[in-house]
């Protein structure tokens, strides 16, 4: 039976010879569909599995001095990243779909919700990479998952600023986990460290991921959040880039220029030019470090055009610690310190002490109810109401000019004088050359508007908490007589001063201050100017009675109580101030005096003002007129062809060495006033607190018993 010859019909031979050919022609048609007809289709299904795009950081613009010099620039970093939606679509294909979960709350349906265990999945990928390289960087789940939830789609920086060891072993010994790269991205640097930290600011991370986006809609990774940084964020930013690349399913990064092509270079954001000379601004650092100010501010400005040259507030931060982000140990150092340096003392009041009298004498001229020649007899003390007033040195003077008593900075003569002249006229004065009001060079929420008292200030809603607390109910001349030495409630800040001042040394213009001078973007095109010596106001005093109080402050600095200031071979004019003020430090009541100096030169063609304040100072003619001499010689010696070298500077460490507990001074023994006399005491302002108070801020003013102002 074997051997029988076993046939198959040829009618089953053809149907199953149609069968292969019904298959061969239905394979040729789909191979035909796909590689031909969708091919287009297929390719882009092809890129979307093996493509990864990548977002280029923008750089940000640099901030330069106003004669180029950059303070704050831009280096590489070298971070590793995960690509956390890589990650994930990894981590499904090696675990065929299966997926960590975590439980969260139900929702409003009462059903049960969860999300996948993005931190896990990050934790088993980085694994084998962190065992290899020995990175021992700690993983913030609260930020992974976040940022998963929604940032996906840009890259989350694990680790920043490698050192070379490190990218050179991660590129040698990667492992091939997809979603964990090597990226260079711009870093902000700060030049000089600490140097003109209260102008720059610094930077940090959004904290609303729905604001500061970039034309891509998406967050951008760095923002300003202080000063210059923060105000002039969005001239800063630049705008993405991005980069696409062929990746295997190993996680290696193959060749493909087409994708090269499909590049998309990020723009640079634009260079901002500050009116601030670098210089200058390192001659005013140094001076109050040399000088070991512990509290303080210092202000030069252009008189010309009202330029601010330089703006020093003391003691200060290294701006380079918030980069990448600042660490908790340092962020709470930084708050803690009762000394507060994050705080700007030169857009914050202070009470003037006698610099006040300098308005206050520009204000009786301009009102007419007083003139050059209008002369007051000075005793010791003076009765105004029913307070007893007192000169600095409780000593009588005799009859005396207002050119004279700029000079010697009689308490006594401004009592009288600001009473003939009028409240009304000393208010309308004020105003005019900007007291009272913020000029917004880093804009509102950094600056006060300081205190322009008198009777309509009574009137606001502001006044009415101070004068609770002083039981004041209404406008007296003991109170004008505090307003004319710079106490009271009178509270200004340095760069109001300096504006002042550069209009008294100008001839009458009071120009706005200027702090930025035009921008720039990457082509080096200018793309916004802010123009110089716009005018705010003008005095309006004659030029005879200015001239007249011009005299008497060169007379400050020639012969009275301003003479430490003097600079060899140039006349200066100037005038001291001392305010009486108390603080409180750990709990205990100290008086921390407020001490001044303001001036400017050369006397017959002004070019620099310079404004200083020291907080716990002795007295202004010794503590702050050297000061100033030192800012100033050195000024006029880089005029004359003196190099100036600015180098890194550590910040400057804030103290109270000059606050005391001695409540014996001079100035308060011949008080002798009943219970609630007091004008305004700030005696309860607390150095301790992280933040400082603003109006009124960190100053206290004086009592009207006996009440004076040191000069």
């Amino acid at each position: 039976m074997l051997d029988e010859d076993i046939r198959v019909p040829g009618w089953r031979l053809g149907i199953l010879g149609l069968m292969v050919l019904a298959a061969g022609v239905v394979l040729l048609s789909r191979l035909w569909t796909v590689q031909i007809i969708n091919s287009d289709s297929a390719i882009k299904t092809s890129e979307a599995q093996t493509t990864v795009k990548a977002r280029i950081a923008p750089a940000r613009g640099a901030i330069c001095d106003r004669n180029g010099v950059m303070l704050a620039e831009n280096r590489p970093s070298f971070d590793i990243d995960f690509y956390l939606d890589d990650l994930r679509r990894d981590y499904a294909q090696s675990h065929r779909g299966r997926m960590p979960m975590i439980p969260l709350p139900d929702g409003k349906d009462g059903k049960k919700r969860a999300e996948i265990d993005i931190v896990q999945i990050v934790k088993e990928s980085i694994a084998p990479i962190k065992d290899t390289l020995g990175l021992t960087a700690a993983l913030n789940e609260k930020e992974i998952r976040e940022h998963y939830r929604t940032n996906r789609d840009l890259p989350y920086h694990y680790m920043t600023d490698l050192d070379f060891a490190t990218v050179a072993n991660f590129e040698e010994r990667n492992m091939g986990v997809a979603g964990i790269r090597i990226s260079q991205n711009p870093a902000r640097e700060y030049t000089y460290g600490a140097f003109a930290a209260h102008i720059l600011g610094y930077v940090g991370q959004p904290v609303n991921q729905n604001e500061h986006l970039a034309s891509d809609g998406t967050p951008y990774e760095t923002i300003g959040r202080h000063g210059i940084e923060a105000i002039m964020d969005a001239q800063l930013q630049g705008q993405p880039g991005s980069s696409f690349q062929r990746v295997s399913s190993q996680g290696y990064t193959i060749p493909d220029r087409k994708l090269d092509a499909m590049k998309i270079d990020p723009t640079m954001g634009n260079t901002l030019y500050l009116t601030i000379d670098s210089r200058i601004q390192y001659i005013a650092e140094t001076a109050m470090r040399d000088a070991g100010v512990g509290r303080g501010a210092v202000v030069v400005m252009d008189p010309r055009n009202g330029d601010v040259l330089a703006m020093v507030s003391i003691p200060s931060y290294d701006p380079n610690k918030f980069i990448p982000r600042i660490s908790e140990k340092d962020w709470n150092t930084l708050n803690q310190d009762p000394t507060n340096p994050l705080f700007n003392r030169a857009l914050h009041t202070q009470p003037p002490g006698s610099t006040y009298k300098i308005m206050v004498a520009l204000a009786g001229l301009k009102s007419g109810n007083v003139t050059v020649d209008t002369n007051f007899d000075c005793p010791g003390a003076i009765q105004i109401d029913d307070h007893l007033f007192h000169n600095s040195d409780s000593a009588a003077a005799g009859t005396m000019s207002l050119v004279h008593a700029i000079c010697v900075s009689s308490d006594v003569f401004f009592y009288q004088y600001g009473i003939k002249a009028g409240i009304e006229a000393i208010e309308a004065m004020g105003k005019l050359v900007g007291f009272g009001h913020k000029w917004g060079l880093l804009g509102d929420a950094d600056e006060d508007a300081g205190i322009m008292p008198g009777p309509g200030w009574m009137k606001t809603p502001e006044a009415a908490g101070v004068l609770k607390r002083a039981r004041i109910d209404h406008w007296s001349h003991a109170q004008t007589a505090n307003v004319s030495i710079g106490q009271g409630f009178v509270l200004v800040t340095p760069l109001q001063m300096a504006t002042f001042l550069c209009a008294v040394a100008n001839g009458g213009t009071v120009y706005q201050p200027r702090l930025y001078s035009h921008v720039e973007n990457f082509k080096g095109d200018t793309v916004a100017e802010i123009p110089e010596g716009q005018v705010y106001n003008t005095l309006g005093v004659k030029p005879s009675d200015l001239k007249a109080v011009q005299e008497g402050m060169r007379e400050v600095v020639s012969e009275g109580t301003g003479t430490r200031a003097q600079v060899p071979g140039v006349q200066l004019a100037g005038k001291t101030g001392t305010a009486q003020a108390h603080i409180k430090v750990g709990g205990e009541v100290r008086r921390d005096l407020k001490c001044w100096f303001y001036c400017y030169g050369p006397f017959e063609a002004p070019k620099y003002v310079v404004c200083v304040v020291v907080e716990g100072g002795q007295w202004g003619g010794t503590t702050t007129a050297p000061i100033v001499e030192k800012i100033m010689e050195r000024l006029f010696a880089m005029d004359k062809g003196s190099t100036e070298n600015v180098s890194f500077l550590q910040p400057a460490e804030g103290n109270f060495n000059g606050s005391t507990t001695d409540e014996s001074h001079p100035w308060d023994t011949a008080a002798a006033a009943k219970p609630g006399d007091t004008v305004s005491n700030d005696a309860d302002t607390d150095a301790s607190s992280p933040t400082m108070p603003t109006i009124p801020s960190a100053a206290a003013t004086s009592s009207t018993r006996g009440s004076s102002s040191k000069h």
